[in-house]
Order: C-alpha cells, then sequence, then structure tokens
C-alpha cells in the first residue's frame, strides 16, 4: 500500500489489532485489551477479542496475528514497513486468544505500531492478496486495478451493528476539480482532498459540505542526500532559506494549514519543539551557502503532480519564484497524478511528496527517516538518528522522550533533506444525504482510512 485509496481499499477488508480515535489514543480493537508485560516495556501481551470470524468463515486466533506480523519481518521481507517492524525480536501465540510480542528494546509506545495499515491481520498461510480475505466490515464483492474496487457489506462482522451500508465503491478520480464536480452533480458521495479555492462555493451549496481537521498531514518537498546537487549541505541549506512558509499557508492554503520547519512533526504533535526557532525566507543567506557550495545560478529539475498532495503543484511553482530571487533556477516537472508513487517519487533528486499523520511521529519517522526504512525518501542515513529514535521509544519519563525528540527535529532541521513549509488541514467534501461520525477525524483522509462504519445515507 503506498497510497490514500490503496489503505481506503484495505481499511474496508481489513482490521487491526489497535486502531486510533481522533485525540489519536491507541485503542483495542481485534485485541480485546493489550499491556506491558515487563516493567521496562520490552514484553507486550494482547489479548484477541472471542467471536470474531473472517470472511472465509475461519474464527481469528493467536496464530492468525503471529502469521499477520511475521510477514514483515526478516530480512528479506518485501515489506514497506521492514524498518518499523524491525523492532520485534519475536511474536508467539499464547493459547488461542494471546499473544505475545518481544521487542529488541523498550517501547514505551509499541501498540500505536501496530495501527499502520499494513499491518492488517490476515488468515494464517493466506498468500493471495488478489482475493482479500479480512475481518473488515466489508469484503471484497469486485476489484479491477486501475478502475474500481466494489466492497459488500459482511454480515458476519463483529461490530455489525456499526455497520448501515450495503456497500462502498471507491475509484480513483485525480483530478480534484472532476471530483468536486462529480460530487456536486451527485456522482459520487465523499471526494478526498478539495482545493482550498473551493471552499467558498460548498458553503453556498445545498448539496454539498465541506468536511475540514486541523491534522499532521504534511506536503513537502523532498531532496535526495544520495545524489547531485542534493547530496551538498550547503545546496540543501539554500533551498530551505528560499521558501516562503509565511506565504506557503497564506496564498495556497488561505490559512487552513500550520506553519512547517524543515522536519515533519506538525505544531499541534505532542513532541513538537517549539525551541526551534522557526527559519525564514532569506535570499542573501542562500547565496552566501551557494557560492560556500560553488553552485551560483545553480539549475534543478522539480518533480511535482496533483497526486502528490493538496497543493504540491503550488508549493513547487511558489518556490520557483522565491528560489529565482536567491539564484536557484528550478525547472518544474508535472507529472501525471495516475502512477506518481511509482514512477516518480524518490526517483529525482528532488520531488514533491506527501504523509497522511500518523499514530505517532515515531511511526512517521521510522517510516521517511530510519536508516533501514526502504522508504526512507530523502536518502538522509544517521546512525545519530536511528540511536534518537531507539532512545526515545525505550525511554519511560515523558519529559525526557520530548528531549529526543527536540534533539531529532533539531538533526533533521538542520542537516536532512526535508523542505517542510507547511502542514495542510484535511480539506474534503461529502454529499449533503452523507452523514458519520468519523468524517472528521484528523488521523487521515476520510476518518484516517477508517472504514465504512458509522456512516449512513439519508434522502
Amino acid at each position: 500500500m503506498t497510497s490514500d485509496i490503496d489503505s481506503h481499499r484495505s481499511t474496508q477488508v481489513y482490521s487491526h489489532l489497535v486502531r486510533q480515535n481522533e485525540k489519536r489514543t491507541v485503542q483495542p480493537f481485534l485485541a480485546e485489551s493489550f499491556e506491558p508485560a515487563t516493567p521496562d516495556a520490552t514484553e507486550w501481551v494482547f489479548r484477541l477479542r472471542k467471536g470474531v470470524t473472517f470472511h472465509n468463515g475461519k474464527t481469528l486466533n493467536a496464530e492468525d496475528v503471529v502469521y499477520s506480523i511475521q510477514r514483515h519481518l526478516g530480512s528479506d521481507t518485501p515489506s514497506a514497513i521492514k524498518g518499523l517492524m524491525a523492532q520485534i525480536a519475536d511474536v508467539k501465540a499464547d493459547g488461542d486468544i494471546v499473544v505475545r510480542f518481544r521487542l529488541k528494546s523498550p517501547n514505551a509506545v509499541f501498540p500505536a505500531l501496530l495501527t499502520d495499515p499494513r499491518a492488517a491481520i490476515v488468515p494464517a498461510g493466506h498468500t493471495d492478496f488478489l482475493k482479500a480475505v479480512g475481518t473488515g466490515p466489508f469484503k471484497l464483492g469486485e476489484f479491477r486495478p486501475g478502475d474500481r474496487a466494489l466492497f459488500e457489506r459482511h454480515d458476519s462482522y463483529w461490530g455489525a451493528q456499526n455497520v448501515y451500508l450495503d456497500a462502498i465503491e471507491t475509484f480513483s478520480i485525480p483530478d480534484p476539480v472532476a471530483r468536486l464536480n462529480a460530487l456536486l452533480a451527485g456522482e459520487i458521495h465523499f471526494s478526498v482532498g478539495v482545493d482550498v479555492k473551493s471552499l467558498p462555493l460548498l458553503e453556498k451549496s445545498p448539496v454539498a459540505k465541506a468536511v475540514l481537521a486541523r491534522s499532521g498531514q504534511v506536503v513537502d518537498i523532498a531532496m535526495m542526500l544520495d545524489r547531485a546537487p542534493a547530496d551538498n549541505a550547503d545546496f540543501r541549506m539554500a533551498l530551505k532559506l528560499l521558501q516562503d512558509r509565511k506565504k506557503v499557508v497564506d496564498s495556497i492554503y488561505k490559512g487552513y494549514a500550520q506553519l512547517g520547519n524543515d522536519h515533519e512533526v506538525a505544531p499541534n504533535d505532542p513532541v513538537y519543539c517549539s525551541d526551534i526557532p522557526l527559519r525564514s525566507y532569506d535570499p542573501d543567506k542562500a547565496r552566501f551557502h551557494l557560492k560556500k557550495a560553488g553552485m551560483e545560478n545553480a539549475e534543478i529539475d522539480l518533480y511535482t503532480s496533483t497526486g502528490a498532495g493538496p497543493g504540491a503543484v503550488e508549493q513547487a511553482l511558489l518556490l520557483q519564484q522565491t528560489a529565482s530571487v536567491g539564484g536557484v533556477k528550478i525547472n518544474i516537472k508535472q507529472v501525471p497524478a495516475d502512477g506518481y508513487w511509482n514512477s516518480t517519487w524518490m526517483k529525482h533528486s528532488l520531488f514533491a511528496t506527501q504523509w497522511n499523520v500518523r499514530a505517532n511521529s515515531d511511526i512517521l519517522w521510522g517510516t521517511i527517516h530510519a536508516g533501514a526504512s526502504s522508504s526512507n525518501e530523502t536518502a538522509f542515513k544517521s546512525d545519530r538518528l536511528d540511536g534518537l529514535l531507539a532512545s526515545a521509544r525505550s525511554e519511560l519519563d515523558e519529559k525526557k522522550r520530548r528531549q529526543h525528540w527536540c534533539d531529532l527535529q533539531s538533526l533533521v532541521h538542520d542537516d536532512g533533506g526535508s523542505l517542510v513549509s507547511a502542514f495542510p488541514d484535511y480539506l474534503h467534501a461529502r454529499s449533503a444525504m452523507l452523514n458519520g461520525e468519523i468524517l472528521s477525524n484528523p488521523m487521515g483522509p476520510r476518518g484516517g482510512s477508517l472504514s465504512g462504519e458509522w456512516l449512513w445515507l439519508e434522502s
């Protein structure tokens, strides 16, 4: 799963041991309870909910959980969360309903790791994922890659009392204007991602409503440190100084965003470090770094797409303008939204990227900054960063853990390859007919990519 629509489709079919509410609190789900089994949080025990069945009629047990988690472990796994799961030393079944995790080092917030969309639970031995089998509220009815996916109500779902819909269909409309027009025409009931300029239209519409949520979503520009010219620290610093963050927030997102500071922890995150001064737009200082790098009048291509997150294209165009003042010529390469994450992401020195908010910053950073992660999109390899991540994880004292996170943010802010100007709010739109409790959940598009539970249609 590498995109929002992958996660949407997955969470109709699959469930996780735990899930997260709108306050970023991890709660039991397929696991009825969980707790550390040792004082230092190196071992955890999860007790499974009874009476849960897969779509094929099999009853969920501990062996299914062990199999599902072990798919992500080991050096030869193709899992995109291999780096995150590497902290698990062992996972074992203790009878039918108890699962025990042993970690390589203490982790006081370990359950949050299991909220990742890819940590879904499947039947033991299952390998044919074109024939999706999960415990979720909907089962796969039809899937045509690149076209549509239809999910039908799973009547034996353990939480069936929360499922009011008979079916959900998901499909991609890459262009945000076309998505909004489809909503206004009554062709769809929910549009993930609308342009901020569309909000006045939605305010006047009798058939559609805006769905807004302040969150930690990040839409930014990544510089890959393993190739020129982003392998030069002074060049990277020059580009960081050539971002006009306030203009990004005010002009592109019309205030529906939080200011970024060249790292991926949002100001509303509990571990955000406000002690790091916000880097200001400074073309003169940028020229100093370019001269130091021997790269005056530098020129570079920046790849972007409407599929790279809300405002990604506009951010690129604005950076093109503000960078030119400092002597950097940026050539904008706008590519199609379809296939962006496979054909463009991490393929060039400079490209647009987007990450949805995670259960905590440890999970996000373990994905995009850990040295062992296949999704380390800036190729910033740092033993110090890996050590700080491990220290923050294992620290049970909240104050000390926050200091580790300040050090992490300072490290990426100073030396990393992330050009983070803003954390845009989630801006979506729904039909006036569609109602539900999770639509404005700040944990991701359409309620943190949660399934169709608690949603209903009214005439």
